[in-house]
């Protein structure tokens, strides 16, 4: 009896694997297919806009952020995103004003716009200087994967990419990464 649940388990374990072997497979060939968007590359001087505003504020933006959180030191990241990638306007919808501070939202918002919209579904900052837009959102029905573009500035070098990952440099220190994501149990 005792061997027979043993086998039964090894079995399970072993199907498992095949089947999480096989959705990571898919997930690499779905990357290794995925072209990036040649509507964000030709549009890369708005974005670049965009970045060099964050940048350029970035410091007052994180002191304002972690101002409002009980425990500022554990944080190393910001996130200013939206649900409906359709709309640009994510600041004013979906992210209340108190989280951004009010001298720099009219700049932002206004390169925010300048993006073609639809291309940009918000951005999150780093403390260690890394700017990170979201541009790109895809789901296949057929395939139950994700594929997500950014487009990333000061990527620390020691930051590697997973196998379900691809990425081309732009000019100015950008990375425009495209990622799979297998959705449900993997």
């Amino acid at each position: 009896m005792q061997t027979r649940n043993a086998l039964i388990i090894i079995l399970f374990i072993l199907i498992s694997v095949t089947v999480s072997c096989k959705n990571r497979r898919q997930q690499i060939d779905l990357v290794q297919q995925a072209s990036f968007n040649q509507a964000i590359i030709a549009d890369f001087t708005s974005y670049k806009k965009l970045n060099d505003l964050i940048v350029e504020h970035m410091d007052t933006i994180i002191k304002f952020r972690k101002a409002q959180l009980d425990h500022p030191g554990e944080v190393e990241e910001f996130h200013f995103l939206h649900d409906n990638e359709k709309e640009n306007s994510f600041i004013q919808k979906d992210i209340n004003f108190s989280n951004m501070p009010k001298f720099i939202f009219p700049k932002l918002d206004s390169a925010f716009y300048s993006i073609k919209k639809g291309n940009i579904s918000g951005f999150s900052i780093t403390t260690r200087g890394m700017v990170d837009m979201s541009v790109e959102h895809t789901y296949s029905e057929k395939t139950n994967c994700d594929t997500y573009g950014s487009l990333v500035w000061q990527m620390p070098k020691d930051l590697p990419l997973i196998s379900t990952a691809k990425d081309t440099l732009l000019r100015d220190q950008c990375r425009y990464i495209l990622h799979v994501v297998k959705r449900g149990n993997p």
